[in-house]
């Protein structure tokens, strides 16, 4: 039995779903028998903890730094340990987007040596980068949808213009950092994009246009585990995705009924496989860890790589929790392997 905070909440436009996903990993690591400490954070950044204010300092300030340490833990009547109160094994990341996903609290809880779930710093700033990722992909050999960059400042200071872009219509228009499809929408000429980026801008700073193509919505998870004492990166089924709208945006990913996901997908054998391995090596070049969830879109047989997420959803119509049970494995065994990679990493204790 492990004591386990769960962050959840985060100031991202993402916040209401991180709910959710808390609410969810926290049921599911009570089932397991661990302690669990949920801690919300709110939109406007403050953690919801107790916490006590006492002004009591050493009298001698020349003393030596482990006798004023011990001189202070007396005064208070605590022992040194993790910052702000987490008194915990390992953090359980429930956030979604912004600051949860981009590597802050990752880079955070890295300096403080508290062992958290998921990827590091590095995989974590750069999967959520949309142009940063594509031009890794890209480098890669993955399929990558044409995509245009465009900054606020750039655009209303009018040194880029919509005209001097080779754009492609339809497209979509996307925050570079962000997700759940929050902000996202479907352009189909210059004039509707002028409109839209009117409203886009007053929320975002950074922009990524990317031609849309029609074919079939996929998405695949993959995760690791230790076997016979190796890691072991393990693919999951891919869901087919069919919207409820003109694509699965907000609305169709979180609210039950609205879009259809079949797991597996409805497709060949050899494409699914090309899907799988593709959901891998996006994994394996970002430098993920843990678990990661890739989604493409197929177009006559061909996937091409829309995004990876490094925190993807755990609520109860997410994608991951879908496709372990068509799978055979459960959420617990997958959390169970978050755990220890994710103390592993931290030198706290080896991995069985």
């Amino acid at each position: 039995m492990l004591k386990i905070a769960v962050l959840f909440g985060g100031t991202s436009s993402e916040h209401r779903i991180s709910l959710r996903t808390g609410e969810f990993i926290c049921r599911t690591l009570d089932s397991m028998g661990h302690k669990v400490k949920p801690i919300l954070i709110t939109q406007d950044g403050n953690w919801v903890l107790p916490s006590k204010y006492r002004l009591l300092l050493p009298d001698n300030t020349a003393l030596d730094p482990d006798s004023y340490q011990n001189r202070f833990e007396e005064l208070h009547q605590a022992k040194a340990g993790p910052f702000l109160g987490l008194d915990c094994d390992i953090v359980f990341l429930g956030l979604h987007g912004g600051q949860g996903e981009d590597g802050s609290i990752q880079g955070f809880l890295s300096v403080l040596g508290i062992p958290f779930t998921g990827s590091g710093v590095k995989a974590s700033a750069l999967a959520m980068d949309k142009i940063g990722a594509n031009k890794v992909f890209q480098q890669s050999g993955m399929n990558v949808a044409p995509f245009w960059e465009l900054r606020k400042k750039d655009y209303e200071s009018k040194e880029i213009s919509l005209d001097s872009l080779p754009l492609e219509f339809p497209l979509f228009l996307k925050p570079v950092h962000g997700g759940s499809s929050v902000n996202t929408f479907r352009v189909d000429s210059k004039h509707q994009l002028a409109e839209k980026l009117s409203v886009f801008f007053e929320k975002e700073e950074h922009a990524i246009l990317q031609k849309f193509l029609s074919g079939t919505e996929v998405s695949c998870g993959v995760w690791e585990h230790k076997k016979n004492g190796k890691r072991k990166l393990e693919v999951l089924p891919p869901t087919e995705i069919l919207p409820g709208g003109e694509f699965f945006d907000m609305d169709s990913k979180y609210k039950p009924g609205l879009s259809q996901e079949i797991t597996p997908a409805r497709l060949e054998t050899n494409i699914i496989r090309r899907i799988q391995e593709q959901a891998i090596l996006a994994h394996q070049i970002l430098g993920c860890e843990g678990y990661s969830r890739s989604d493409f879109i197929v177009v006559e047989g061909t996937p091409f790589i829309l995004e990876t997420n490094t925190l993807p959803g755990m609520t109860e119509t997410s994608l991951i929790p879908q496709q372990a049970k068509a799978a055979g494995i459960t959420m617990e065994e997958i959390y169970a392997a978050l755990i220890d990679l994710g103390m592993e990493r931290a030198g706290k204790i080896p991995v069985s």
